[in-house]
């Protein structure tokens, strides 16, 4: 199951992380005991059941294995991930407080009204990259669509009120609907959730037509025949489904990807910064 392998894939990149990680703790540690002492705590700003909360109990389990310490996820949801950030930029910065950031987190977010002003980009410290990830066009199999370009067209033909979930108004899902009505000319009604679950479970049911969504939370749905997969967000074909055609093999230049990294309280010295650099250029992060 592609859900599965993709989370193995990320995985491989992990122990990177784990050093890297190890690196910034000691550095920044202000104890004389060693690292780690304590369990360490990494914060999602997502609910559960969304790709966010799959790869960072992915990175839980193999950072707990390696350091031979309890790892505790905690999904701190709300405010577009800002809840989670504010309590991870307000921790010690001594390694135990982790925060797992999507790049809406650092691009979007701090451009909106409700942010109060708070900016994660200068708040808090990237650690290591972890992965990114693409987004998949989801459809009920009642959509009389197969493809992208059937959906424009039905789109066009304004017999029925199409509309698009997505994780929540400040995300990439959201963005990805957003381009493609602008690219193929038609319109949609967004409709907003409260995470990728919550989305899901409404295209399941019946209440959404359509939906933009994580791999870890669509294709396995798909897989089963739930639901059907109609393109990729990402340049090309994602190679993990090579038969699935990318939204702009219809519309050139269509390009949507989510990017996840972990951050961790300021205050770092610069020669952790260099460390961290070195130690965490990875292919599959780039």
């Amino acid at each position: 199951m592609i859900s599965d392998r993709l989370l193995q894939a990320k995985a491989r990149i992990l122990g990177v992380a784990v050093v890297a990680m190890a690196l910034v703790a000691m550095v920044s540690s202000a104890t004389a005991q060693p690292y780690p002492s304590r369990a360490i705590t990494i914060l999602v700003g997502y609910s559960a059941g969304g790709q966010a909360d799959a790869l960072t109990r992915t990175i839980g389990k193999q950072l707990g294995e390696n350091l031979k310490v309890s790892v505790v996820i905690e999904n701190k949801t709300g405010a577009n991930g800002m809840i989670a950030a504010q309590a991870a930029a307000r921790a010690e910065p001594d390694g135990y407080t982790i925060l797992m950031v999507t790049d809406a987190m650092v691009a979007i977010d701090p451009h909106l009204a409700t942010s109060n002003h708070f900016d994660l980009s200068t708040a808090m410290e990237p650690v290591v990259n972890v992965a990114w990830s693409p987004l998949l066009l989801a459809a009920a199999n009642n959509v009389p669509a197969n493809s992208v370009a059937e959906l424009v067209a039905l789109g066009k033909q304004k017999t029925q009120n199409l509309s698009f979930g997505s994780s929540g108004s400040s995300t990439p899902h959201r963005l990805a609907g957003e381009m493609l009505q602008k690219y193929g000319g038609f319109t949609m009604t967004h409709i907003p959730y409260k995470g990728t679950a919550a989305s899901v479970n409404d295209l399941l049911g019946g209440q959404i037509p359509l939906l933009f969504g994580a791999p870890t939370a669509v294709e396995p749905l798909a897989a089963a025949g739930k639901i059907k997969l109609l393109g990729v967000t990402s340049e090309k074909r994602f190679p993990l489904l090579p038969n699935l055609p990318a939204i702009s093999e219809t519309f050139a230049g269509f390009k949507i990807i989510q990017l996840y990294r972990l951050h961790a309280a300021q205050e770092n010295p610069d020669a952790c910064h260099r460390d961290l650099e070195q130690g965490s250029e990875c292919g599959a992060c780039h």
